[in-house]
């Protein structure tokens, strides 16, 4: 191993190991989305216990009342026009995915993380658009925990994001090492994992979160759904993204023929939910 893989991956290695507990530091987190974490990975937590939370920030807010109100949650067209009835139309979960959406674009936003903005802002982008493949998908092969789904899309990058925010807070030049990518693509699902571990979420989005990669090593028989499609769905989203990708990954487009959920093929959904995914990743990306 040169130096310079070994001063990174040492760098983000203790970073791993200095995680602290349920109130992760991400640094410029609205202080609402933490407060919302922590009641979130209370069992014991009531829908009464998120409406006086979230009612102080107008924004989020507002962006609940939206994704409530959406085509997509709201198939029958009866709107809700309080935060109560939009909590319980939409669920724990995508109140969760709501308020870390809402996080992610006010770190974004962040004087303070403007030297690290454009990445920011592929993690966002990435997270949308692989957050409305799952949702989609799941949807119509499972027809139910399409909202587990879609939170586990939205946090794949979560770790990659401790790992930035943290790395400009404590060594910026660490980003210049020519290595650093390279262990921050390696180390970020097993982080990812540990962070959601403390804040309480279902284990299978952690285990789908740290097994977000695995497509490429294992193949998909031996993983569990929700690994199968968000891993199938990152892989998509990075030929979209990248498609100079495919000369790298040459057995990308047979890796994702062979994902089956349910009934059918990831391909085949996919392409017969183009509409719903757009639709969902223009409503995620407000």
């Amino acid at each position: 191993m040169s130096d310079g893989v070994g001063k990174a991956f040492e760098f983000v290695r203790q970073m791993v190991a200095n995680l602290p507990g349920k109130d992760v530091d991400l640094p410029a987190f609205p202080d609402v989305v933490r407060r919302l974490q922590l009641v979130l990975a209370d069992p014991q937590a009531s829908a009464k216990d998120l409406v006086a939370i979230i009612e102080s920030e107008p924004v989020l807010s507002a962006r609940l009342l939206q994704l409530a109100n959406s085509a997509a949650m709201n198939a029958a067209g009866n709107s809700v026009t309080t935060i109560k009835l939009a909590i319980s139309r939409l669920g724990f979960n995508l109140v969760r995915l709501t308020a870390m959406s809402h996080a992610m674009r006010q770190m974004e936003r962040q004087q303070a993380l403007q030297p690290i903005r454009a990445d920011l802002g592929a993690i966002w982008k990435a997270s949308n658009e692989v957050a409305a493949i799952c949702y989609v998908v799941a949807r119509r092969a499972f027809g139910r925990q399409p909202d587990e789904a879609m939170l586990a899309g939205l946090l794949h990058g979560i770790g990659g994001l401790y790992i930035l925010t943290q790395t400009q807070r404590l060594d910026p030049a660490m980003r210049a090492d020519p290595d650093f990518q390279a262990v921050l693509q390696d180390w970020q699902p097993r982080l990812g994992k540990a962070i959601l571990d403390t804040w309480g979420l279902p284990e299978r989005i952690g285990l789908a979160v740290a097994s977000q990669d695995e497509l490429l090593n294992v193949g998909p028989e031996a993983m569990e759904p929700m690994a199968r499609l968000l891993s199938a769905a990152k892989l998509r989203h990075r030929l979209g993204a990248c498609p100079g990708l495919r000369s790298e990954i040459p057995q990308a487009d047979d890796l994702m023929r062979s994902v089956t959920l349910g009934s059918g093929s990831f391909l085949d959904i996919v392409a017969s939910s183009h509409q719903d995914i757009e639709e969902m990743q223009s409503l995620l990306a407000v």
